[in-house]
């Protein structure tokens, strides 16, 4: 069995070793490659391109990554009904010619949140990034309790874009473009900026008041610019760990067709990042 993971930009991806390492644990012959567009081996490569490339190899499906999540929605012969509300798709399985699209960031996400984040205060939270990632996070953040969601993009049309189809979703939210004003409990980060390849962050903290926490989707570095400013400022924090193993689990499973082991997944991530430089 073969999958890939189509990006730009994902040399330090860890989810091809995740992949492998939990096949491996379960017995299967299973390679997990990747498409890094950002690189000279694939320069002048389309999305299009890649995603072909990866079906005629054989692949089971590929993740689909950082720029892409929307864009890949025009190469598919059917997309799951939740992904198609997010508007957004990270995972493609290949059925015969077929391209099936699923959305694994929003299990994930909600997983994580859910495990590491109970009993905080999330009535009102600060998203930051309306791309792919957003979508699926600012869905979930609602489903986890979010009674008013600010969207805060530096492409200002996406951001009402993403607050306008939320609102249709979740009529009984309060959705908006973010108008640097007032406080809120929390702040999800669903942005590339905190990565290796995008340092730095996608907001300051000096600008909005946080009552509660910091969430993160970025996991490499695990702890961000934007998370160590939070913990130094005594608020509670979320990496992007936990989302990155549990979008993982569902996409293998949908991959593979086995269902995978999530501690020994969540614990083989851990043990990788202990291995790279912060």
């Amino acid at each position: 069995m073969k999958a890939a993971l189509i990006g730009k930009g994902i040399a330090a991806s860890l989810t091809p070793t995740l992949h492998e390492a939990e096949g491996e644990a379960l017995g299967l012959d299973y390679t997990y490659g990747r498409y890094d567009l950002a690189t000279l081996q694939y320069a002048g490569w389309s999305l299009a391109m890649a995603v072909d490339a990866a079906q005629a190899a054989g692949c089971r499906g590929v993740n689909v990554t950082y720029p892409f999540k929307q864009d890949v929605m025009a190469l598919l012969d059917e997309i799951s009904p939740q992904a198609r509300d997010i508007g957004a798709v990270n995972t493609v399985v290949f059925e015969g010619d077929r391209r099936i699209g699923h959305n694994t960031d929003y299990i994930g996400f909600s997983a994580a949140f859910e495990r590491e984040m109970q009993g905080i205060s999330r009535e009102t939270v600060l998203l930051l990034g309306a791309g792919g990632a957003g979508c699926a996070v600012g869905l979930a953040m609602i489903d986890l309790g979010a009674k008013t969601l600010w969207i805060h993009d530096k492409n200002q049309d996406a951001a009402q874009d993403l607050a306008d189809r939320l609102a249709d979703l979740r009529p009984d939210a309060s959705c908006a473009v973010w108008a640097s004003q007032g406080e809120v409990d929390g702040i999800i980060n669903a942005t590339p900026m905190g990565m290796a390849s995008h340092p730095g962050q996608a907001i300051s903290l000096d600008d909005v008041t946080t009552r509660q926490f910091i969430g993160d989707i970025v996991y490499f570095p695990l702890q961000t610019a934007l998370l160590c400013d939070a913990a130094a400022r005594g608020l509670r924090v979320m990496t992007g760990g936990g989302m990155a193993v549990g979008q993982a689990a569902e996409t293998f499973k949908l991959f593979t067709g086995h269902a995978p082991y999530l501690s020994r997944m969540t614990q083989h991530f851990h043990d990788m990042t202990q291995k790279v430089p912060a």
